[in-house]
């Protein structure tokens, strides 16, 4: 005889084997967490199985209503037998149980949680609602409205959320928001933009979240253009007055939100569009503008720099009206497509010939063209200077003959002190003995030296062309025979080379011996 023929109360505390017991289908908790069970087993080997396991006899076996964690570890621990409450309970009763029992748990994960909660409201009847599930959880009706929400995550955000990326505060924000922001709204979860994965990123504060999400993503209703009571101005939406994603309504899923605010960009946006529409039909000759500077394509939309908003005020003692603040013959009624006034009627100056609003742009016009006329007599100008100048070149190049005369050799020399560069000049400042020896380097006496072409004559002016060609050759130590010009000028002039070598070696080695001998002289001489 098994268990079940011989139990004699159907609501009754007994000790059942574990053999005969059968998980229920439909436990709301579907994940165990290996450690904690371990743990759980452990305490079961020392002190038994504190609580009773709730069941109930269904089709010749018992099925446990709760207590899934406890039968599992108990199976680990090796037992034969728990001891259990059995109960009479319909299909019905016993999820119901199993629910409220698994959410009263500190240890569910919010989603299965979540589950359990639109598990009941979904229940035949409809007896049960987001208040009453409060009060049988003895949880707060915002914590309920919360938790339904992360049903609607998106996969990215859902898989983030059940692999601990980010936390729970973080997934509750972002599920009160469209696919499209909640999209956003997970890449502002992390610091660290350049990072390869959010692994290598850290998690920001839900508080850091919540103010990015405030200012970004809820848009405002206290001054919308259109009514939130009209249900027929986007019939599929409705009236924001009962709308769920309206912050000031849904106050149990928006309680954090002060300001009345729109959670979802795309239907507000849709409704702004709606109300244009409507406004155009019912106000002919109404002005669309824009705030965006330039418009491709064509457009009826007129942009930012083609009309001037004009709100009419009278001047403050002491102080001038501005232009926009002035009257004129040219107001139209207008209305904003975008940006932060879309759907805001305005009066609008979009008449360019009036001489109030628009007279610093006709000004500015003015002065522009004035500097293009400018602009190309300067370049026409210095176009027929260019061609003068290669033209002088041609006839010069074409009545230069040999020999040069002292002024031609005065152009070469001044061409050349002129191209040479600061350190050149140096030097050649100090093989001239203009060089101050407080200031070798001195910029006024490389410019002296600059100036040796003036007061040379002829000779002079040949000797000094030659110099300036040769001079950086000279402080050069490793230029190749081929290419060592010095050596060419020095056979060109008829100077023999080996014989000068000869002596530079025998002074340098004279200059050794003084030397010499001055530093022993120098030396003390010790006692």
């Amino acid at each position: 005889m098994n268990a079940i023929e011989t139990a004699k109360s159907l609501h009754e505390y007994r000790n059942l084997p574990i053999a005969e017991l059968t998980e229920s289908s439909t436990n709301p908790r579907k994940t165990f967490d290996e450690e904690s069970l371990e743990e759980l087993a452990q305490s079961i080997r020392s002190h038994g199985v504190l609580s009773p396991l709730v069941v109930r006899s269904s089709n010749g076996h018992f099925e446990i209503v709760s207590g899934a964690r406890r039968y599992r570890a108990a199976q680990r621990a090796g037992l034969a037998e728990v001891p259990v409450r059995l109960l009479e309970l319909t299909d019905g009763d016993a999820q119901e149980l199993q629910i409220i029992e698994n959410v009263q748990r500190a240890d569910v994960h919010p989603f299965e949680e979540a589950q359990g909660f639109q598990a009941l409201l979904d229940r035949e009847g409809g007896e049960y609602t987001i208040e009453r599930i409060a009060a049988r959880t003895g949880k707060a009706a915002a914590h309920v409205a919360k938790r339904l929400k992360l049903l609607g995550l998106t996969p990215a955000v859902a898989d983030a959320f059940a692999e601990g990326t980010i936390g729970v505060e973080h997934a509750q924000l972002i599920a009160k928001l469209s696919p499209d922001a909640q999209e956003m709204a997970l890449a502002q979860c992390f610091d660290g933009y350049f990072a390869a994965d959010h692994t290598e990123r850290s998690l920001v504060p839900a508080r850091r979240l919540e103010a990015w999400i405030a200012q970004n993503i809820y848009l405002s209703l206290q001054s919308v253009p259109f009514s939130k009571d009209d249900e027929t101005l986007l019939p599929e939406a409705g009236s924001c007055a009962t709308c769920p994603k309206r912050t000031g309504f849904n106050t149990l899923l928006f309680s954090e939100v002060r300001e009345d605010s729109c959670s979802d960009a795309a239907c507000f946006n849709r409704k702004l569009d709606a109300h244009i529409t409507r406004r155009k039909e019912t106000m002919p000759g109404l002005v669309l503008i824009s705030d965006k500077y330039d418009i491709t394509g064509e457009t009826p939309i007129l942009p930012r720099r083609s009309y001037v908003e004009v709100i009419a005020r009278k001047a403050r003692k002491g102080k001038q009206v501005r232009p926009d603040q002035r009257l004129c013959g040219h107001l139209s009624p207008a209305i904003h497509t975008d940006g932060m006034d879309k759907g805001r009627l305005v009066k609008v100056c979009a008449d360019k010939s009036c001489p109030i609003h628009f007279h610093d742009q006709q000004q500015q016009e003015k002065q522009q063209a004035e500097w293009k006329v400018e602009r190309i007599a300067a370049k026409r100008k210095a176009k027929q200077t260019l061609a003068l100048r290669h033209r002088l070149l041609a006839e010069v190049a074409k009545r230069v003959k040999a020999p040069f005369g002292g002024e031609e050799l005065r152009l070469v020399a001044r061409f050349l002190l002129q191209s040479m560069s600061h350190d050149l000049a140096c030097r050649l400042a100090t093989r001239h003995g203009l060089e101050n020896p407080k200031q070798p380097r001195d910029w006024q006496i490389a410019e002296k030296a600059r100036q040796l072409y003036r007061r040379a004559d002829a000779a002079d002016l040949a000797s000094l062309v030659f110099e300036l060609m040769l001079l950086d050759c000279a402080a050069n130590a490793t230029v190749a025979k081929e290419d060592d010009l010095l050596a060419d000028a020095a056979r060109l002039c008829n100077i023999d080379v080996k014989r000068m070598r000869t002596l530079v070696a025998k002074d340098q080695e004279a200059n050794a011996q003084k030397k010499a001998t001055q530093t022993s002289k120098a030396k003390p001489v010790r006692k």
